[in-house]
């Protein structure tokens, strides 16, 4: 007889946006096929296959401008949720009601 898991309800301790961490995964995923392709291609230089080699160069030259896009694009979503999340924090503090309202539950 197993006890179900109870879901705290509470959110997630993960502080990214699911799209960010969908382009982590997505850049893991390219620096794994990246890996593979260098292994291939020094099995194309041992074999002296230059067709082969030049081939496999490509596509690490695509693989890699992928990667280069998917982290600039993570790069300029994080420099605007901090830009966001540093004016909610000025708004809040230059609310003329700042400090007036007491949780009285607190």
């Amino acid at each position: 007889m197993g006890i179900p898991a109870i879901s705290s309800g509470c959110p997630s301790t993960n502080t990214r946006p699911n799209q960010s961490a969908g382009a982590d995964a997505k850049v893991k995923s390219l620096e794994q096929q990246l890996q593979k392709l260098n292994a291939e291609r020094q099995k194309a230089v041992r074999n002296k296959d230059e067709e082969q080699k030049k081939k496999i160069e490509k596509q690490i030259q695509e693989i890699e401008k992928q990667i280069q896009q998917l982290k600039q694009q993570e790069e300029e979503r994080t420099k605007k949720t901090g830009n966001d999340q540093s004016n909610e924090k000025k708004a809040s503090q230059n609310s003329p009601n700042t400090g007036e309202y007491i949780d009285a539950y607190a």
